[in-house]
């Protein structure tokens, strides 16, 4: 009898280091609070998120908003009458900052129930932030398609305008006085000729054929040869996922006009590797440094394009020291 009697103590022992080891590894609060709003026992692993360091005998109105409060004694009713868990996100003012928590809502016997809550302000943070980086593309894409259309009315459509007019006086001229119609057939092609470089340069920055047609080392290698500062190319010859090498090929494209613009450098080391099952695009140049990736719309852009693939975009440009752009692009898409 006594045996039975200390294994079954020890088998309790057990089974409470069993549960205060679950316990620990949990890194939510927990309230158990009876119905009528007192708060009965309370676990923090991290103080940071008690709204109040008061918490036995308390009641939720003397802890929380009135609203809150409110809300959560609700919810508690319903888990205890239903015997169904409850859950409901809020918001509280911290003396620094306002965060965001999750809170679910179980009965824990007759007059009680039992709060487990969770921090979700980074989550909370991250999805507005993809919510902006999506609208942010959306203008972008309305802002290039308007764009487009001012370029091609003022460019490519105003010259083959002329082209159409100038073919029709050679038309009328080709009887009547053969050199002025051979005359008006010259200019013409000259103005077709314009017209068409205007709409390679147009479907360029749509998307660069040379990409589509022989790959992401032959594109850099003209983005290179267009640099007004020498550029010193390191990739290999392996072909990457079509959404990784436009992704690619833009961090590039946008860095060198960067470059170009602000930098004042005399060099550009342009590298492109695959690495932990990555993409690494990496620009660097000795320059002045001193690039703020949040005041100019080009380097959020190329974030939201990086961040659409599951990538990442780093900026490193101390002043004095020049700058690297660094972007980790998933290799497997979709």
């Amino acid at each position: 009898m006594g045996l039975e009697k200390d294994r079954g103590a020890r088998q309790l022992r057990a089974t409470e280091d069993r549960n205060r080891a679950l316990l620990d590894a949990i890194p939510d609060l927990m309230f158990r609070v009876a119905l009528d709003g007192r708060y009965l026992d309370f676990r923090a692993p991290d103080d940071h998120d008690l709204f109040e360091p008061e918490v036995v005998g308390r009641t939720v109105w003397d802890r929380l908003p009135e609203d809150l409060a409110e809300r959560f004694m609700a919810a508690g009713r319903r888990a205890v009458r239903d015997r169904e868990v409850q859950t409901l996100e809020y918001e509280l003012a911290f003396r620094d900052e306002t965060r965001h928590y999750e809170g679910r809502i179980a009965a824990s016997g007759e007059d009680e129930f039992l709060l487990i809550v969770r921090n979700i302000t980074e989550r909370k943070l991250q999805e507005r932030e993809l919510q902006a980086s999506r609208a942010r593309l959306v203008a972008a894409g309305d802002d290039e398609r308007r764009r487009l259309e001012r370029n091609l009315h003022d460019g490519a459509q105003q010259r083959l305008v002329s082209l159409s007019l100038s073919l029709r006086l050679a038309e009328q001229q080709l009887r009547k006085s053969p050199d002025a119609a051979e005359d008006l057939l010259g200019a013409a092609r000259v103005e077709l000729s314009h017209a068409l470089e205007e709409l390679r340069e147009l479907a360029r920055g749509i998307h660069p054929a040379i990409l589509t047609d022989r790959g992401l080392d032959a594109a850099l290698d003209a983005l290179a040869a267009r640099a007004p500062v020498p550029v010193e190319l390191r990739s290999s010859d392996t072909r990457l996922p079509p959404p990784v090498e436009a992704a690619a090929y833009y961090v590039v494209s946008e860095a060198l006009a960067n470059v170009a613009k602000y930098a004042d450098a005399s060099s550009v080391r342009v590298s492109v590797a695959q690495q932990n099952g990555c993409a690494r695009v990496e620009v660097s140049d000795d320059g002045v440094g001193g690039a703020d990736p949040m005041r100019g719309s080009g380097l959020r852009g190329l974030a939201d394009r990086v961040a659409a693939l599951d990538g990442t975009l780093e900026v490193e440009s101390t002043a004095g020291r020049g700058t690297t752009i660094r972007a980790d692009i998933p290799l497997r898409v979709g």
